[in-house]
Order: C-alpha cells, then structure tokens, then sequence
C-alpha cells in the first residue's frame, strides 16, 4: 500500500521530566484501539496489544555560579593568610543517577595570582550556604579528586571551595580557582574542564574585609496558606582595619533574588545586633513593590567583630510551589568603607525558601468536577450507548434506567485544584448493582494506564487548575435479571503528591431491566403467541412443519438458542415405547409460512442470531414422524433461551397427529465453535423407526461439506474411539463388530440406535468467522422390502443431520507495534531495539485487519500520545485522515501541531473518496486492512 508520510520539521519540545529528559529507567507504555459496527450494525470496540518503550539514561552536569578570569562568577577580598569559603552548586542535568568527579583549577596566568597556601572541597551538608564547623568532612577520592557519589538526577549538591590565601600575599596580589566536575557514567560530560566557567577570586588587602552570610532560621505556612520565612544576615570583619559606614542590605525583589512577585518585607520586623544598628524599610529601587527592602546601618565594625540583621518576609499563597532543586533564592550584600576610602560591596551566599506543594483535586459529574462546591451544573448529555445522563449539583449524575447486559459510559471532569502539578489515581466501588456487573476506567475508550507506578490507573500529570475528563463504563451481566433498586458506582480521585487529599463523586443507575422474549405461532404483535393452539396431521415419517416466531421484547439485542421436542408413542417388537422428535428450524426468509426450497438450502438454524430490540424473526418449525409412530395427537414443546440473558420463552399449545409408517432416523443438528487450527467433535443419534431391521446393505451414507472447506477433514466413529473417513465404513466395522443394537448381533433393528460421531478438524489458517457445514444423511434403501412397504427415507429424501462449525476470533484485530527513529523524525533508518534516549523518535505504527466475513464499517482507530513524550508525526495510505481530540478531520499529507501527552489522536481512511470523513467511514471488506502511523519524540 502506498503510504504519505509528513513530520514536523521544526519540533516544539513542550516540556520534559528532568533537565535531560524524562528519567532513566522510565517506562513508556502505550496501547491503541479501534471503534467500527459489525454487518449487523452493533458498535464494537478492538484494543491492540500493549507496547512499551525503557528511557535509557544520558549524562550531564553543572556548576554554578558561573565565571571567567575577567568577570568572575564570585568575589572576596581577604588579608594574608585568610581562609575565603566560595559556595557552588552542582547539578545533575541528566536523567538517571549519577557520579561525579570534582577538582579545583588555580589558574596562575593571570597577572599578580597566586596559589593558595591549601584548597579543599566540603559539602555544604544543610544547603545555607554557611560553612558550619560539623561540615568540614573529608570527602571520599579516587586519583586525587573528590567523589559525589550517587546524585540522583536532577538532584543538587551544594559545596564549598575553601581555600587560605598565603601569607606573603600582598595588596596587589589575587587567587583565582575553578571547581570542575566530569561525569562517571559519561565522562564526555563534564563542567570546567575543557573552559573558563566556574571562576572565583580572592582579592589580597591589607585593610577591613567583611565577609557576609545569609540563612534562612525559620519558614512556617499560616492557614491562609501564606510562607512567612524568617531570614538572618551577619557580616564579620576579618581584616585588619576598622570598617565605617557598615549596610547590610536585602531587596528580595531584584535580580539577584527568585522570591516570587507580591512577597514583601514584613513591617517593623528587624532586628539588628549590636543594638547600635540604624533600620530602615526603604523604596529606592524603583520598582512596584514598596515594600521589598530592608536595610541596618552600624557605624563601624572593628576587626573580629560582628553584626547581624534579622528579620521576616511573606511569601503569598498564591506563589508556586519550589523544589530543593530548584528553591526560591535571596541574596543580601554588605557595603563598607576601609582605612582608605575604599567603598566595597560583597554579596552573601544564596538563602533557599522551599515552598511545598499544596495538593488538592475535584472529581464531578462531566462538566462539573466541583459538584456541590460550586453552583454550576452540568449539561444534560447523551453516553456513547445513547442514554441520557443527568448530573445535579450534589456530585451526582444519573442514568433512569439500563438494560440487563448492557453498558453505560458516564463522563467524569478531574481537575486539579492544587498549586503544582499533579498525578490523580482513579478508582470506582460499585454498591447495590446486581453480582457480576463490572466496571472500567477509560479515557477517550481506551482503559486508562498507571503513569507513575502507583498499581492503579490514573489522569496523568496534570498542571494545577488543568482538567481532564474520563469515562467510567459500567456493564451489567446480562444474566442479572431486573432490579428496581437500581445501583451505584462511586469513583475516588487520589493525589499522587498528597494521598490523604481525595475526593469522590457518583454515578447512579435508577432500575435495571430485565430482558425477555415471546415464542409461539404467529401473532399481530412482536414476536409469537405461545396460547395459540395449532395442530398438523402427518404420516408416519412424515414431516409435519409450523410457524415459529421469536420476539426479543428487552432493551438490547440479544440471541436465542432454538429447541423443540415432540414425544411419539412407538411400537417395537417387544412392545410399545416412546421416541422424542427434535423440532428442526429454518428461517421463513419471506413469512410465507412455507418451507421454500432456498430455504430448506439454507440449511437449518439452531440460534436466531442477532435480534435488535422490539424485533423479531420468523422461523418454520419441522418435525420428522417416527416411522413407527402410533396414531394419536402429541405435543410439540419449544423453547427460545438466550446464551446471553438466559432468558427463556416456551410454545407448549402446538400438536402433531400422527395418522400412520416407518423409517430411519438421523438426529440432531449441532452446532459449535473452535479455534484454527482445532477440533470440534459432534454426537448424532442413528435410529431404526421403522418396523424392518437393517443391514449395512439396507442404508445409504453421504456426507457433503460447505461453506469454509479448504483443508477441513472429517472422521466418523459409531463407537466414539475408532474413526474411519466414511459413514458406511464406519457403519459396516459396527455391523462386523456386533455393535448395532441388542436384539440382533449383525442389524439395527425397529427402535433400536446407535451414536454416530463426527471429528471435524479445522486447518491452520482458517479465518476467523469463517462457517463449515457438514451434511450428513442416511436413506433406507431395504435389499428386500416386505410388499407394501413405504420406504419413508429413500435416497431421494434421506435423514439427515447438518453439523455447523464456526471459526471464532475477534472481528477487527488491531496490532501495534513501535519502532526507535534515533534522532530523525522521518524514520528513514530505524535503530535497533525499542528502547529510546530523551530526544530521540518513537514510531507507533497500528495495523487493522477485518477477520470478519462480513464487510466492517465506521472503523477509527485511536491511539493516545503517551506519557514523557510529544506528538511529532504522522502518516497513512492515500486517503488517510487524522483528528486530534475530536477536533476537524485533517488529511495525513498535513503536518500536526506539536501535541502534550495524554492527547486523543483519531485515524480514519476517506472510502468513498470524496475529500472527507463521513458518519460511516471508513469501510473494510472482508480481509482487508489498514495501517497508520504516529511518531513522537520522547522528553
């Protein structure tokens, strides 16, 4: 088939899991579906098998704050022999756990440096940037450089490059040092290695030198769900001369600080120490927060004293939630004059705010996930199986009434109400439904997938105020029978990031109805009427025939299997006896009420077959007179059960009279089901109703195959162990063996049977749904007739029995596969293997087959962009259409827009030609497929 294929040449990544992409190790799973109505119109749906996809991991690392010789990222100004404390952070911008090798670089190019007298590396174990006594640890090192070991991705590791300035430094001298890390898993990643990015630099005086901290004391979330964090900034002089003019200085809005916007100072809560400091709240940054500065001046700092500056800041509600990863940042300074006149300003380390997450979800009726929490309602709306629902504004939605066997999909609307992204669990708890009936979570018809690991299905990441909605389809056995009392299903939303914040919302079933089915003769109203009396007078051998007809009078379609018996007094040798008589049945194609001959060819039915609601099939009833049949009237007795519903109607009022012969009986029909290759084994009773025994040379034997019969092979057996390729070879072993009866070793005699077997072996191969009927007969054909006798089953009008064998297999099979593009979107080489790097091309490609005899139509395959990854592409056959979440029908020679995961991407094919989706597109004849593909880059 030729295929069009159109990706997206410039590719919009719209958000990834880590700083390298989604996380190692991570699972991308994906199933697709198809939807499509059978020949007999009925909606089906098809789920491919499920394909998934490992993250392999990739490397990566930073270093911050960032430098070069000219403008380093850092500054200090120490007197001889100080020791000068720069605070780094490393981050792991990969996506799987990593190790990494640190070093420090002295970079003595530069006119005037010096090395420091030592450098030694610590982590900063509690993250404030404050070198505390209890964390100068040695760290573990292999070949001279200190180990990180095992940061996780994306995790953080803040340290400390401590160095001590010699002590013959002088003022015109300056040490500058650069920390580099290199990747263990990858050691092509690195940082500062092979460039000048991590630059710090001590600055040699013989004068004052504050040196600055900042740390964060306290943070407590009011009720109101404000962060109110207390902060501390101390400066100490390590110098040699006395500072003046000493400001220590914080504006929490400003480029060197991340607090969020609307975060102020709190009033009048500084406090400074010693008490001789001067706080102001001053607005001289020119911004539009007034309230954003603060500021504590001391006259003078002597060399070895300290001050500090405390005080309380709000961050608001509202603000988004921060990682220790990625936390709120502030930095303060201190501005000082030395001995000569000299005005400095140092910045202090970063102070890190956390701010947690605030979970919370709403689950309602479709439209409506606040329920009652809100005065809005949701839309009265129409469920996939056409019923109406109706949600209220107490977190309910209600369907009146639903049919036993039958399915309703109600839509729910999940939001999260929280302030960071999150992940949703779903589960329903049924109550009061009748025992049996089942549940399931989809989204778009397909069953929804556990994301995140958790063992159940959920939403998906969700940003906070973002809604999804999911379908919740209830089935009730079809056995289950009418229930007035009706039920409920009560759906539960868990947060991934809380499990304690929940909340449920229900789906109610009012009734379920019973089904039911009316059998009898015929009737002005659906279906039969079982107290109509109907009698038909035959000849012994004879066929008496009747109309039948079947009504389904339930909600749904359903099907009925047909049996009907008629009880014949007999007379044998040694007396008389009874004989049963199936009823046979053949559909009455035009309602005439007679058996026509291409309908007699059509062969006898034993199932009605699909009957929609309030319909009804006619059907000729026909039952064979045993050739030894007393005269007198008898009863036919019929029953229509369904293998779905187990519903039962019976027609006892119709009656045979019996006014005289004999014959041989070949009994019943069967019918069955097995898989290809396989074996379906039938039993069939061969009865003497005559009143002459028989040999071997007395019958006749035919078998005629039909229907499905390439490579199908029969076998016969009267004694069900030893099976020959013909009914008389079978028949003459039993004649050979004395297997014919009890009263004569080498005849069937009157009233006496036997069981006749059949193997029916059914190739590889064979397409599903595909029919094999076996015919098998028998004819009286006596060596020596008495005078006067009526053969009742000559070879012109035989016994005979139709054994019907079906294929069984879905009807529309829907295969996925997927395939690693690497790093081109048009797959023109498919790497080896399915397991993907973040960045890297999946190609989905979904193949449908129609199994089916029958011709399929309004077949849409759906497939779902899957979780850490982003539509890239798609393509299909000529007249290929795609849709993305029900949106307009777009031809596949068009490129789509980038798509999040989670994303309903719909596929149909153009049948009829005319540049559009219609309503019953698209169409698969039997045998037939279509394949479409879709490609997406993983994040």
């Amino acid at each position: 088939m030729k295929h069009r294929s159109l990706m997206l040449a410039a590719f919009l990544a719209l958000g990834v899991a880590s700083a390298a992409g989604t996380t190692a190790g991570t699972q991308i799973t994906n199933q697709a579906s198809a939807a499509y109505r059978d020949a007999s119109g009925t909606k089906l749906d098809a789920n491919s098998n499920q394909v998934s996809t490992l993250v392999k991991q990739v490397a990566g690392v930073t270093i911050s704050p960032d430098g070069t010789p000219a403008a380093p990222g850092q500054q200090q100004q120490a007197v001889p022999g100080a020791e000068v404390v720069f605070p780094y952070t490393l981050t792991n911008t990969g996506n799987g756990p990593d190790t990494f090798s640190v070093d420090t670089v002295v970079d003595s190019t530069v006119t005037n440096t010096v090395a420091p007298a030592t450098r030694v590396v610590y982590i900063d174990a509690n993250g404030d940037g404050i070198l505390q006594p209890g964390e100068r640890v040695a760290l573990p090192q292999v070949n001279g450089k200190v180990q990180f070991q095992n940061v996780i991705a994306d995790a953080q590791v803040k340290f400390f490059v401590v160095l001590q300035v010699p002590s013959s430094a002088t003022s015109v001298n300056k040490v500058i040092i650069q920390p580099t890390a290199v990747s263990t898993f990858d050691a092509t990643k690195t940082d500062g290695v092979t460039s000048s990015t991590n630059y710090a630099q001590a600055n040699v005086v013989q004068d004052a030198v504050l040196s600055v901290s900042k740390s964060v004391v306290s943070s407590t979330t009011e009720s109101n769900g404000d962060l109110t964090v207390v902060f501390r900034i101390q400066s100490t002089n390590t110098g040699t001369q006395t500072a003046t003019n000493v400001t220590l200085a914080d504006d929490i809005i400003s480029a060197a600080s991340t607090l969020p916007a609307g975060s102020v100072v709190k009033a009048a809560s500084a406090s400074v120490s010693p008490a001789t400091g001067v706080v102001s709240y001053p607005n001289d940054d020119a911004d539009s927060n007034a309230s954003d500065q603060v500021r504590a001046v001391f006259a003078s700092v002597a060399p070895g004293q300290s001050v500090q500056l405390s005080f309380t800041a709000t961050i608001p509600a509202a603000a988004a939630p921060t990682t220790s990863q990625s936390p709120y940042r502030n930095v303060a300074t201190v501005t000082y004059t030395g001995s000569t006149g000299t005005v400095t300003t140092t910045a202090s380390n970063t102070a890190d705010v956390t701010k947690a997450p605030t979970a919370a979800v709403a689950i309602g009726p479709n439209g409506d996930p606040l329920g009652a929490a809100d005065p809005t309602t949701g839309a009265v709306y129409t469920s996939a199986e056409g019923l109406t629902i109706t949600p209220d504004n107490t977190d309910k939605q209600t369907v009146a009434s639903l049919a036993a066997g039958s399915t309703v999909t109600f839509t729910q609307t999940v939001r999260n109400t929280g302030n960071s992204t999150d992940t949703f669990d779903l589960t329903a708890a049924l109550n009061d439904l009748p025992a049996g009936t089942s549940v399931e979570l989809l989204r778009d018809g397909v069953s929804l997938t556990d994301t995140d690991g958790s063992g159940k299905p959920d939403s998906g990441p969700l940003a906070p105020g973002e809604s999804t909605n999911i379908q919740v389809r209830v089935r009730v056995p079809a056995q289950a029978g009418a229930d007035v009392n009706g039920g409920t299903v009560v759906v539960t939303a868990t947060s991934k990031v809380s499990p304690t914040r929940t909340d449920v919302t229900t789906d109610t079933i009012t009734a379920v109805t019973a089904p039911s089915v009316s059998l009898g003769n015929t009737s002005p109203s659906n279906g039969g009427t079982p107290a109509t009396v109907a009698n038909t007078n035959v000849l012994p051998g004879n066929q008496a025939t009747f109309t039948v007809e079947v009504g389904n009078n339930g909600a749904q379609p359903d099907n009925y299997n047909l049996s009907g018996t008629v009880t014949f007094p007999t007379s044998t040798p040694t007396g008389a006896t009874t004989t049963t008589v199936n009823v046979v049945y053949y559909k009455d194609l035009n309602g005439d009420g007679v058996l026509d001959a291409n309908e007699l060819a059509a062969g006898p039915i034993t199932n009605t077959g699909t009957i929609q609601p309030g319909q009804e099939i006619k059907l000729i009833g026909v039952v064979t007179t045993p050739t030894t049949a007393l005269p007198g009237t008898v009863t036919v007795t019929q029953t229509a059960s369904s293998p779905v519903t187990n519903t039962t109607g019976t027609d006892n009022n119709d009656t045979v009279t019996v006014l005289q012969v004999y014959d041989i009986a070949l009994t019943p029909d069967r019918s069955g089901t097995t898989t290809s290759p396989g074996t379906a084994l039938y039993q069939h009773t061969l009865q003497n109703d005559g009143n002459t025994s028989f040999s071997p040379a007395d019958l006749t034997f035919t078998s005629t195959p039909s229907g499905a019969t390439s490579g199908w092979t029969y076998l016969y057996s009267l004694d069900g162990t030893t099976f020959f390729s013909t009914v008389g070879a079978a028949f003459s072993d039993a004649s050979t063996r004395n297997l014919l009866g009890t009263t004569s070793p080498a005849t069937l005699d009157p009233g006496e049977k036997v069981t006749l077997s059949v193997k029916i072996n059914v190739p590889a191969g064979a397409p599903t749904e595909s029919i094999n009927q076996l015919t098998l007969t028998a004819a009286t054909t006596p060596a020596s007739p008495a005078t006067g006798a009526v053969s009742r089953d000559p070879g012109s009008n035989p016994a005979r029995v139709t054994d019907t064998t079906r294929v069984v297999g879905g009807k529309l099979a829907i295969d996925k596969t997927v395939d690693n593009c690497a790093n081109d979107v048009t797959c023109a080489v498919i790497k080896s293997g399915a397991d993907a790097f973040p960045g890297e091309y999946l190609r989905y490609t979904l193949a449908a087959r129609n199994l089916s005899t029958d011709t399929l139509t309004e077949v849409v395959l759906r497939d779902t962009v899957p979780a850490n990854t982003v539509l890239a592409g798609v393509s299909g056959p000529a007249r290929g259409f795609y849709r993305i979440s029900g949106g307009a029908w777009t031809a596949v020679a068009t490129a789509p827009v980038a798509q999040n995961a989670g994303t309903l991407i719909e596929f149909a094919v153009d049948t009829d030609g005319n540049g559009s989706i219609d309503a019953t597109e698209t169409s698969l004849t039997s045998g037939s497929s279509v394949t479409f593909t879709l490609t997406v880059r993983v994040n």
